[in-house]
């Protein structure tokens, strides 16, 4: 049977039909295909980027358009560019010119916005209200006088006193030999008078020959002859010329009267200590020659020493000769040796930048040994500290100024109620109050000091003896260059002014400048206003000061809407 192709062993299998071939994309397509991802994943990170910017400046973005929607009848009258204020009073700002309804003082001019210009002496100015007093712990306290001691404390070092020292030398002409010792080592006490040693020198026993034999030949004169004829005879008295030339080679009048006593030559002579005291140096042996001039004993009274010590050039100024000093040793533990400044160092030491200084201690019992370390404690009232004694003595000199019936502007100086200098704001005003013509700096004060005349009169009053003007040292702030105290210039009106202080004492500063007796200064809170002032400095002026006056305030918020352009003052809304 005829076969149809599917049978025999040998045939294939006829091919079915073909599969359809995948399109292959084009370098174009896979192009725009790549610009397309991009593109959505662009567009995902600049919605995201929008809402974060749209949550950023919600509140700008809800200003401005509070102020498309405004009405067109809303917005105010531009204001004038200029704005008039008390330089005294920063509360009282107007619009028009005029005076200063608190003191009267003409009002300065100055543009919106401008930083407040300040009087002399006044760094800065911050108001706040009562809350803000009470939140930041601000506390016055007035200043006043007290009297003030400051103590410098030192090292010293016992020394001897060299007034109290003495050294012995051999004034025998050539060589001299030790014959005998007395005194045998170091430390040894002796008294005034009290042979050291005993020395032979063929030059010394001639000279003794030589007296001898003068007072010898002046007895058989005398017996011979008259006393004239004697003295002529013999060219003047031997005796006398002798006994001067044993004295220059250290023999004392006692001695030469105990060798005429028993007219005999000795070939040794006593060496006397001149003091009574401790031989600190011995240089001499038994049988030593000593040539003249050699120094063979040293003897010091120790019923006196110094201490010598070294204050820093910054505390010079604290001593003074003759002032008490208190000195302490570790060998005495609890036990005070008082004593006096007696010398200061005409020059300062470059090296250590110190000035010597000597104090003299009253020793009797020889406790205080040359070498002891010593630590040096010196009280110096600051009221006799040069620059305050000055000061204090310039200001005794007019008197008691608070008895005076009637002052001149140039005996007051200074405005009892600002502490202005009398004319900086105008002027002065003359007024009469206890019974007394007093001069003002501005018609203001005039309600103030009669109100309580007895605070503003104590400023006149004379500072009370060993008493100076003081400060907190919590109420200073000192910037390395000059020192501010706050001062509470009205009620929540806080000034910076700057100051001239001393040295500080304990938990307080003297004043030499810059505050008046009575005044009230921060003496706690001082460094939060410093902060605050420094940072409205650093930020530009602010569009208003923080206070109570409601024309200050309204008159900030009627700037603030007069800039059509401007967007308006709101609060945040969310």
């Amino acid at each position: 049977m005829a076969s149809n192709g599917l049978s025999g062993s040998g045939g294939s299998p006829a091919p079915g039909p073909a599969a359809p071939q995948e399109a292959r994309l084009t370098r174009w397509q896979k192009f725009r295909m790549v610009v397309k991802v991009v593109e959505l994943r662009l567009r995902f990170i600049a919605l995201m980027a929008v809402t974060g910017l749209v949550f950023a400046y919600w509140d700008t973005l809800w200003n401005y358009y509070e102020k498309w929607t405004r009405p067109p009848g809303a917005a105010h009258v531009a204001a004038s560019d200029f704005e008039f204020f008390c330089p005294m009073h920063p509360t009282v700002v107007q619009e028009t010119p005029g005076s200063c309804p608190i003191c009267g003082m003409p009002l300065s001019k100055r543009k919106k916005g401008e930083q407040e210009s300040l009087p002399e002496g006044v760094t800065s100015r911050l108001t706040l209200s009562p809350e803000r007093i009470a939140q930041a712990g601000i506390e016055t306290v007035a200043v006043d006088y007290r009297p003030l001691t400051e103590t410098v404390t030192t090292v010293g070092a016992v020394a001897f006193d060299e007034r109290r020292l003495a050294r012995i030398s051999s004034k025998t002409k050539g060589m001299a030999r030790v014959e005998e010792l007395f005194v045998n080592f170091t430390g040894t006490r002796v008294e005034a008078g009290e042979p050291l040693a005993e020395l032979y020198s063929p030059e010394l026993y001639q000279a003794i020959r030589e007296l001898l034999i003068a007072q010898q030949s002046a007895h058989e004169r005398s017996r011979l002859q008259s006393p004239a004829a004697s003295q002529l005879l013999s060219g003047g008295d031997l005796v006398a010329l002798s006994r001067e030339k044993l004295a220059r080679w250290g023999i004392t009048p006692k001695q030469v009267d105990e060798i005429l006593t028993k007219g005999k030559t000795d070939y040794r002579v006593s060496i006397l200590s001149p003091i009574s005291g401790v031989v600190v140096r011995k240089n001499v042996v038994e049988g030593q020659y000593v040539a003249e001039g050699e120094a063979m004993f040293e003897v010091a009274d120790l019923s006196r020493v110094w201490i010598l010590a070294q204050v820093y050039e910054s505390r010079i100024g604290l001593v003074q000769v003759g002032q008490e000093v208190e000195a302490t040793v570790k060998s005495y533990p609890g036990e005070v040796f008082k004593g006096t400044v007696a010398f200061k160092a005409p020059a300062l030491n470059s090296s250590t930048r110190t000035l010597d200084v000597r104090y003299d201690l009253e020793n009797p019992d020889g406790r205080l040994q040359p070498g002891m370390y010593a630590t040096v404690t010196l009280k110096t009232p600051v009221a006799e500290m040069p620059a305050f004694r000055t000061r204090l003595a310039a200001e005794r000199s007019q008197g008691d100024l608070s008895r005076v019936a009637s002052l001149t502007v140039e005996q007051q100086e200074r405005c009892l109620v600002t502490n202005a200098k009398l004319g900086s704001m105008g002027d002065p005003i003359p007024v009469a109050v206890a019974g007394k013509q007093l001069w003002i700096c501005c018609a203001g004060c005039e309600e103030k000091l009669k109100g309580t005349p007895d605070k503003y009169l104590a400023k006149l009053a004379p500072a009370p003896q060993d008493a100076v003007l003081t400060v907190p040292e919590s109420a200073v702030i000192d910037t390395g260059t000059r020192q501010v105290v706050f001062i509470e210039a009205e009620p929540g009106v806080f000034e910076g002014r700057e100051v001239v202080l001393g040295p500080p004492s304990g938990d307080f500063y003297p004043v030499l400048e810059g505050l008046a007796p009575g005044e009230r200064v921060a003496a706690a809170g001082s460094f939060l206003l410093d902060a605050e002032t420094r940072l409205k400095a650093s930020s530009g002026p602010p569009p208003a000061t923080e206070s109570t006056d409601p024309h200050k305030d309204s008159h900030a918020k009627a700037v603030a809407s007069s800039d059509p352009d401007a967007p308006p003052v709101g609060g945040h809304r969310h």
